[in-house]
């Protein structure tokens, strides 16, 4: 799976831009401030047609302009394909193979993309929202319907928070929320199901890419917190059950609080080494190499249900990494495969043997070199 073009137009501060990527490595090279993690969200949004920053769709689009178009073709097992995202404040509209689409879930294994970036480094130390984020990235593009299914989870959540807000006004009964709840129990459950699946199907990879960082010295190790009682072993039918009693038990205190406090929206991921909280004892070299063995693991585990790499996005983490986690990484993603789009400020932090390509980042404009 690879771009064979890449292109924009009004998209953020970035000039209008037509590239043919490298098959492998495309090092992109400026100061801060120059539009190079712009280029790496152009291609966030042609694989989840959002962008990794959350932004607003006005946001993705240049001043003084009223939307935007990032146009790439992609092929994947000698087929090739194009997409085409326009964004303005009104909304998106998505084309594949010229033809708009409507019912984006469907269409989201044209493209699978993997992005490792500065924010993850704290991905050990950070609140829970980050982690639920990177398992919800890396399920979806091994199940692209697992989208549907949190979306589903997101708005009967919403509906079950605005009772629960009327409910702490004193305008509604308990027998009301009850009857709401069945479809948060049903979506929620198949939310945490994919998560567990994922996770069974995971550490593996990550055991064995954690045991080779640190040569064998450290034994990481994941696991999943969620409702009280919630077994990573049981069927479906026990997830719903366990979640609707979490639900019951927690009902008097979500109304008069006037939000639900548990469910997937509220689950964490827990990060051990040695059997220890990374959190807690971890040095900073130890939260690297268990943070840098997740994202190497991700692309295994993708590589493995899909059967080729997906595209490796790299945010400027090389200055970030220290020099032997740094050429661990790069070491990786040479004997990998796959196609890379590396950031950076000093093209002397990227030690890569495959061949590159390298394009300079000035003032939001993209040149080759």
């Amino acid at each position: 799976m690879h771009l064979v073009a890449l292109g924009a137009e009004h998209f953020r501060n970035l000039a209008t831009f037509r590239l043919a990527p490298h098959r492998r490595f495309n090092i992109l090279e400026g100061k801060n401030g120059q539009g190079k993690t712009n280029l790496l969200e152009a291609v966030f949004l042609l694989s989840a047609f959002r962008s990794f920053r959350d932004a607003r769709n006005r946001e993705l689009v240049s001043w003084s302009e009223e939307a935007t178009t990032v146009y790439g073709e992609i092929v994947r097992r000698d087929i090739a394909r194009t997409v085409e995202v326009t964004v303005s404040a009104k909304g998106k509209r998505v084309a594949l193979d010229g033809k708009n689409i409507t019912r984006l879930p469907d269409e989201l294994a044209h493209l699978n993309v993997v992005l490792f970036g500065p924010d993850d480094l704290s991905l050990t130390k950070a609140g829970p929202q980050l982690r639920r984020r990177f398992i919800d990235r890396a399920a979806y593009a091994v199940w692209p319907d697992y989208v549907t299914g949190l979306r589903r989870y997101a708005e009967a959540l919403k509906n079950r928070n605005e009772l629960l807000r009327q409910a702490a006004a004193g305008g509604l009964d308990v027998g009301v929320i009850q009857a709401f709840e069945h479809a948060l129990v049903q979506h929620g459950a198949r939310v945490v199901q994919r998560r567990l699946q994922f996770l069974k199907s995971f550490q593996p990879h990550f055991d064995r890419v954690f045991d080779h960082i640190t040569a064998g010295a450290l034994k990481g190790g994941i696991a999943y917190r969620g409702f009280k009682g919630l077994s990573k072993d049981a069927d479906l039918a026990a997830l719903e059950a366990g979640y609707a009693q979490a639900l019951d038990e927690a009902r008097a205190t979500d109304m008069r609080r006037g939000f639900t406090s548990v469910g997937p929206h509220s689950d964490d991921l827990l990060f051990h080494i040695n059997k220890r909280s990374a959190r807690v004892y971890a040095s900073q070299g130890q939260h690297r190499a268990f943070v840098l063995a997740l994202k190497i693991a991700e692309l295994h585990r993708i590589h493995e249900a899909i059967g080729v790499y997906p595209v490796f996005l790299l945010d400027d983490v090389s200055s970030e990494l220290d020099e032997e986690r740094n050429a661990q990484l790069m070491s990786y993603l040479d004997q990998a495969g796959g196609q890379v789009f590396i950031t950076t400020t000093d093209r002397r932090f990227i030690h890569v043997a495959s061949d590159a390509r390298v394009y300079r980042v000035a003032d939001g404009v993209i040149s080759a070199e």
